[in-house]
């Protein structure tokens, strides 16, 4: 619900392959940082285990509830040599979940850049799926590419491609100490690579025009919506500036913050008398208001589907 009012479109092409019970990988590209997990599986039928990049579960708080939430950290090297070997336990925890039937999303180039392209590889996805074969495991792996046409602006349109199932026993037959090892991982690499190219599409355009007729319910909704919003992305801008987490933060924050406060709008309305059917529409009104406000930038035919 919050990524429809937050998003003027997300077309999903092959929807039907997030369908699919596990054992099941998806290996995605990266360009909004956690915002593209949040996309890929709010579509996906079953529930998701995450890999997510390892700087962000140093604190204590921040480590209990991010692995509530199925996600295992990985490390990289410009977060320190000395964590690199934690990442076999992260990288056993996930042939765990596909052993158990789950789905695992892996951002497969390791990195997040705000960009609209598909960038190098790691060999963290080829890993695991090596591990899971040695292990008698025959994972689906399935390809994903994501594009916006925008990371720093609410009300974006969003293309999601999904590419065909392939079985990870298609390229690994051996675990990863053995001497071929390397070359399977670089096999399976290449043809990821080649996959996600051929699903590449170009994001929309920024551009849009608003029905005419519905520059009233616009008026109202921003009305209604800017003190909050306003203050939310002041607070976002300034503390994510420089980095890729503008988009991701400014949805987190709304998707926790909007619903509290409709609830204080509601009891402070109640307390000022306003009868109670009234404070119903009136709260009411506000999601939809704002999905209205949201779709309005989409062409007349779709802005309310």
């Amino acid at each position: 619900m919050a990524l429809k009012i937050f998003c003027v479109s997300i077309k999903v092409y092959n929807k039907t392959a997030l369908h699919q019970k596990g054992p099941l990988l998806i290996v995605a590209n990266h360009p909004d940082s956690f915002f593209d997990a949040l996309v890929i599986a709010a579509n996906c039928k079953y529930p998701v285990s995450f890999l997510a990049r390892g700087d962000v579960f140093t604190k204590p708080w921040h480590n209990f509830f991010l692995r509530s939430l199925n996600m295992m950290p990985v490390y990289r090297q410009r977060e320190g040599k000395e964590h690199l070997h934690k990442n076999q336990n992260s990288f056993d925890a996930s042939v765990e979940v596909l052993k158990n039937g789950g789905i695992l999303l892996i951002f497969i180039e390791g990195t997040c850049l705000n960009k609209n392209e598909i960038q190098p590889f790691k060999k963290g996805a080829a890993r695991i799926l090596q591990q899971a074969v040695a292990q008698g495991i025959s994972p689906t792996v399935l390809p994903a590419v994501i594009t916006y046409n925008g990371f720093k602006h609410f009300g974006k349109k969003i293309l999601l491609m999904l590419g065909k199932n392939v079985a990870a026993t298609d390229f690994f037959k051996t675990n990863t100490e053995h001497p071929n090892a390397a070359p399977e991982r670089n096999n399976f690499n290449n043809h990821v690579m080649e996959e996600m190219m051929s699903l590449f599409k170009e994001p929309p355009s920024k551009k849009y025009k608003r029905p005419i007729y519905l520059f009233p319910i616009i008026g109202i909704a921003w009305f209604w919506h800017a003190p909050l919003y306003v203050l939310i992305k002041t607070f976002v801008g300034h503390k994510t500036k420089g980095t890729v987490f503008y988009d991701s933060v400014l949805f987190a924050i709304l998707l926790f913050v909007y619903p509290l406060y409709l609830i204080l709008l509601f009891m402070l309305l109640h307390a000022t008398g306003v009868p109670n059917w009234m404070n119903a529409f009136i709260i009411t009104a506000h999601p939809l208001l704002a999905i209205i406000y949201t779709r309005s930038k989409n062409n007349l035919t779709t802005f309310l589907l």
